[in-house]
Formats: C-alpha cells, structure tokens, sequence
C-alpha cells in the first residue's frame, strides 16, 4: 500500500512537470525541450503502470508500458536532449537523433511483442525475470549508451567552464541535474532497488529533469536586459553566446514564438516616418560660432559654423526639430556576430527573417539594419536603434528575437553586444532592401 501511495503522489506530480514542460516546449519550439518532454512522458506513464499494478496487480499491459516507459525511452531520449542542448556541430545533433528514433522504434516493437515469462503479482516485477535475453539486451544497451552520454556530456561541459567558458558555466548546474536524473533512473529500472525506493528514484527523476530543463530556458527582464552578460568577447548566453559591456546578470522570461504575419515590405532598415523639417537654428550670442543642438536631451556638439545659413537661423533661439524630440530618449546596440566558416549564408538568412519581423511588428524600433563586412566574410553586424527604453525592452521580449537566439547559435563562434545612447544624428534616409537569401 506505502508503494502505491508513493507511486500515485509520483505520477501526480510527473504529470504536472510533463504539462509544464510540454507547454514550453510548444512555445519555444527548442529541440532538447521536445526530447525532454517525451523523456518526461516516459516516466509519466511508468509511474501510472507502477501505482495501478501495486493496487490491483501487475500484468503483461503495464509491465511493459513501465519498461517501455522507464528502461527505454526515458534514459535515451534524456541523453538525447542532453546532446542537443550542448553539441555545436550539427553532425552530432543529427547522428543523435538520427541514433534515438531507429534504437527507439526497433526496441519498441520487441519489448512489445517478445513473450513474457513467470507469473506477475502486485510486488513490482524484476525485468530479468519477466523478459527473455533481446529485450534485457535492448535494455541494457540503452541504460549504458544514455550513462556514458550523460556522463560525456557533463564532464565537457564541465571542461568548458573551467576554460571560462560562459556558455557551459551557466548550463554546468543543469546538465548535472539532469545527469542525476539518468543515473536516478537506470538504478530505478533495473530491479536493485526496493519498490519503495524504486518510485521515489523514478518521481524524483521527473523532477529533476523538470527543474533542469527549466534552468535552461533563457528569460528575459523589462528592466535588466538579457541573461547572463560577461565582459569577454565569447561569453555565453544560453542560446546564443552574448557578451555585454555591462557587469548585471538576471535571468529572464521567454516568451511565445509565434510566426510574425508577413510582411509584402522587403526592407531591412526601419525608420521613422518623414516629419515636418524645422529650419536650424542657432543662438546668435555664441562667441566661438553657433552650435548645433542634437536630438537627444538638448547637448550641443560645438564647432558647427554658421557661414552660409539663412540670417533667420542664425539669430534665431535654440531649438530641437520635430526628429530630435522624437528621440530625446533614443538607444541603440551593436552586435558584432563572428561566424563559423561556411556558415554564412545560413546566419544570412534568420538575420533577414529577424529584420522583417522588427520591421512588421515593432513600431518603436526605429532602425534595424544588418550589415556584412567587407573583407571579413565569416562577420555580421547589428545596427538598431530604440525609440526609448520601452521600445528597447519591448524589443527584448519580441517571439522572433528568441527564436533567432535559439535557432542561429549553431552558426556563431563569438559575440560581442556594445550598447549606445544616441548623441548627435542625422535622420537617415530608407535604405534599400536586404538582398535576399
């Protein structure tokens, strides 16, 4: 009865971790998440085939769904997820999933086909002496292929971050939950452990791999900006490798990532619309020559003569024309992203996806202009500018930037963030479109 009681309390709380963490991968649309929550399935089901079979006895049904469930799919799509998360070469990612969907399916259809053997009762049944040698040996092969995955995993990334390796230093804390909750796993399953002890490993293996894959989930703040910023070139955000001038650090908040309607408008470059032009004009007192005022917070950039101006503008009052109070509270950023070779056009291409999405669904992103660098081939920049801090914000919080994040940091070998506040400008005029990808 404590056994079942266990496993109820279990299953209750594993399916709330598998709602969760199936909610957030449907909105984030990040490949480990989808792994993981199939992970989570997995012991969902086995802890519901475990309470049932301790109340009412075990038979052929749930036996298997506890092995298929537990032994199977759970430790290798856990591994799964784990190379995804932290592999940057896309062949690995692929040999993984390409490696997980043919072991998983083949094993499926085995354990659920091969006999059974011996009698099943309420006490939780040991797979050796139910199944026949394939099935152990399936088992056993997908208990030692997730362990050593696990393992290699956590130790590289623990590698990395003692190479100051911002990216692996944030994600070292859960990768190592998750690696405990394999290890928590295959002790469960293989029939070592009591069966009290057995639902215990298995509940908190859902909880840990829950709290893991929550852990990894970049967040963004209204107010501190993106995660996890450092001050070397190659730091790591945790989907795309920021680094920041600026010391702070929070955790922020994803968001959905809905497709952006589209757009007919090709544009890279967002700017304002035209506004009626003031003429300049300059104090007429100023010993030195007047002084232009520039449209952010009323500072003067000296030395701008006034030969050849209309006698109106140069004895005229100071004053900021209809652009300059439009950003008197302007800010900006350069992102200078270095690529890996061959890269490129890939990068190029969600580059101009990210830029039609600025360009149809923010309206206070004034200028949003990717830019390629001559002679550096394998270099991008990012040029924008924010009506005013809301607007930067705003920007942060957009479903197309993370999907951007998450989907172009296997193309990136470094990045490096700088932010502006505007000074002295000059409207821009609307820039060509982006040539297409």
């Amino acid at each position: 009865m404590v056994s079942a009681l266990l496993a109820l309390v279990a299953t209750l709380g594993a399916l709330l971790a598998t709602g969760l963490l199936i909610q957030r991968a449907y909105q984030d649309r990040l490949l480990y998440l989808i792994a993981w929550s199939f992970t989570q399935v997995g012991f969902s089901l086995a802890l519901l085939s475990m309470g049932i079979g301790f109340l009412a006895g075990f038979n052929g049904v749930f036996f298997r769904v506890m092995e298929l469930g537990a032994a199977l799919i759970g430790p290798v799509w856990l591994a799964l997820g784990m190379i995804e998360l932290i592999a940057r070469y896309v062949q690995v990612r692929f040999a993984a999933w390409l490696f997980a969907i043919s072991y998983t399916f083949v094993a499926i259809v085995i354990l659920l086909l091969d006999p059974l053997k011996g009698s099943l009762s309420k006490d939780l049944p040991k797979p050796g002496s139910t199944y026949d040698a394939l099935p152990l040996l399936l088992i056993d092969g997908a208990h030692v292929v997730a362990v050593l995955a696990l393992a290699a995993c956590t130790g590289v990334t623990a590698w990395l971050a003692s190479k100051q390796d911002q990216e692996a230093a944030e994600l070292l804390i859960p990768i190592a939950l998750v690696a405990l909750a394999g290890v928590l796993v295959v002790s469960g399953t293989r029939g070592f452990l009591p069966a009290p002890l057995a639902v215990i490993a298995l509940g908190a293996a859902a909880g840990l791999v829950w709290y893991g894959a929550m852990r990894t989930i970049p967040v963004y703040d209204d107010e501190e900006g993106y995660d996890d910023y450092g001050d070397e070139p190659m730091t790591g955000y945790e989907e795309q490798g920021f680094a920041r001038s600026r010391p702070e650090s929070v955790r922020p908040d994803p968001v959905p990532a809905p497709t952006p309607s589209p757009d007919p408008r090709r544009g890279e470059l967002r700017f304002p619309e035209p506004a009626p032009a003031e003429p300049l004009r300059f104090p007429a007192d100023n010993p030195a020559g007047p002084t232009a005022v520039d449209g952010v917070g009323g500072r003067a950039a000296a030395g701008i003569g006034g030969a050849g101006l209309p006698e109106q503008n140069r004895h005229a009052g100071p004053s900021r024309g209809a652009f300059g109070s439009e950003l008197a509270g302007a800010c900006g950023q350069i992102t200078v992203y270095t690529l890996l070779d061959g890269r490129e056009d890939a990068f190029d291409r969600l580059a101009t996806d990210l830029v039609k999405a600025a360009l149809a669904v923010e309206p206070d992103t004034m200028i949003f202009a990717c830019h390629e660098v001559v002679g550096g081939p394998t270099q991008r920049i990012f040029y924008q500018l924010f009506r005013d801090e809301a607007a930067f914000a705003a920007h942060r919080q957009q479903p197309h930037l993370q999907r951007f994040l998450a989907e172009s940091r296997t193309h990136v070998l470094a990045t490096n963030v700088i932010e502006l506040r505007l000074g002295a400008a000059k409207v821009p005029l609307p820039a060509p479109e982006y040539p297409g990808r």
